[in-house]
């Protein structure tokens, strides 16, 4: 029940952020108090977004990649550098998945696509973003590098999509 709450408060979470184009300043705010303060915001967008991210579809753009803002791209390389630098037979999974919940929260501030675009980076965030709660919550070692190898697929998959 916990990963299902946890699953929508990211979700809602990620659809109040891109929606707003920035117009609050990260410094006057934490990023729990910001994120507590949109998952509050309005239980029937949660179940909207729910859908949204359940409904939508990852396809190209006639073609070619969808274009992601430039304010986002760091976070995509953070992601990809920390999933990179992850050690499987040593590193600290716990910390892998707090450092990429952290990137991914920023990402998520930094969102300014909007239309059909927006949807297609939804369509590949919000499993995304169930992949990197699942690391918070792996219970071993091996479990969470199966996570990981499945966040760098994810990763992949954004490639093949986005630029």
């Amino acid at each position: 029940m916990t990963k299902v709450i946890l699953s929508a408060l990211l979700a809602l979470a990620v659809v109040v952020s891109c929606e707003k184009k920035q117009e609050e300043h990260a410094e006057n705010m934490t990023t729990t108090e910001q994120t507590a303060a949109e998952d509050h915001a309005d239980h029937a967008e949660e179940a909207k977004s729910d859908d949204h991210d359940e409904h939508a579809k990852l396809e190209l753009n006639n073609g070619g990649k969808w274009k992601v803002n430039n304010e986002m791209k760091p976070y995509v390389a953070e992601m990809e550098t920390q999933l990179k630098a992850y050690q499987p037979e040593s590193g600290d999974y716990k910390m892998l998945a707090t450092n990429l919940s952290t990137s991914n929260e920023n990402l998520v501030k930094s969102c300014t696509m909007t239309g059909v675009p927006h949807d297609n980076l939804h369509a590949w965030l919000a499993p995304h973003m169930k992949e990197i709660e699942k690391l918070k919550n792996a219970e071993d070692r091996e479990h969470a590098n199966k996570i990981v190898g499945e966040l760098k697929e994810s990763m992949e998959t954004y490639h093949e999509y986005f630029n």
